[in-house]
């Protein structure tokens, strides 16, 4: 077997790599609530709704796309909003650590940051309280510190992620962050493109607006002139996203 050369991150466009994306890396990294299915994946990518880059570890001599997905990082694009959301960022199990994700998560945002122009760009991660550290899903402390050496901050807002489809479990506790925004040095962020944003990625992951007690007070955070920007040390001043009785799945209908 050939000598295999350092992780080149490339865009992930083709159907045998974007299932190896999803197969390999995000199927061991996440729960299945946090997962869309493999169908619905590649059709939002041939939609347009998706985008992917990756890192493929290429042997000696050859060129992307050949060689092996080995991470890989999901960007959702709201045009309205102008807002961007990074779905997913992983890594495949036996290949974390020695700076992979770090460098495919600048690599990303680079990129976005420059064809997009985003107001914002956003990541989802587990709140460290309410979410326990796991072998196969990783540690959310340790993701927090990752996305906070990465300029991340957290958005004081009751944040879940919404179910993958009707009546689909939803994930509560969750933080959503800034990963970059137009404004590098505020301490706020506008509300407008966020609350447009969130009607969005809710209606169509769910089918609809619910309107539950957690989608409208996660709308109601939204409702003034700024959401303001928190650092991962202050998260007892971050609302939580919980959920019971009929509000942990996507209403059906």
């Amino acid at each position: 077997m050939p000598p295999v050369s350092g992780p080149v991150v490339v865009p992930l466009r083709s159907v045998e790599q974007l299932t190896q994306l999803y197969r390999d890396v995000l199927s061991p990294s996440f729960p299945p609530a946090e997962l869309v299915s493999l169908d619905a994946f590649l059709a939002d990518h041939a939609a347009g709704h998706l985008e992917s880059l990756g890192v493929v570890e290429v042997p000696d001599g050859a060129a992307p796309p050949a060689g092996r997905v080995v991470a890989g990082v999901v960007g959702s694009w709201s045009a309205e909003a102008r807002v961007l959301l990074v779905q997913y960022l992983a890594i495949a199990p036996g290949r974390r650590g020695g700076g992979i994700g770090a460098a495919l998560l600048g690599a990303a945002v680079a990129a976005w940051l420059k064809d997009l122009r985003p107001v914002m760009v956003l990541g989802e991660v587990e709140h460290p309280r309410f979410h326990a550290a796991s072998e196969a899903h990783g540690d959310p402390e340790a993701r927090l510190r990752f996305y906070a050496r990465h300029g991340g901050r957290v958005l004081a807002v009751p944040y879940f992620q919404p179910g993958n489809e009707p009546g689909a479990e939803r994930v509560p506790a969750l933080l959503l962050m800034t990963l970059a925004t137009e404004d590098p040095g505020a301490t706020s962020v506008p509300a407008a493109p966020l609350r447009t944003f969130l009607r969005e990625y809710f209606e169509a992951s769910e089918g609809t607006l619910a309107d539950d007690a957690p989608t409208r007070a996660l709308l109601d955070a939204t409702s003034g002139d700024r959401v303001e920007l928190l650092g991962v040390d202050e998260l007892d001043r971050v609302p939580v996203g919980l959920l019971d009785g009929s509000s942990l799945r996507a209403p059906v209908g």
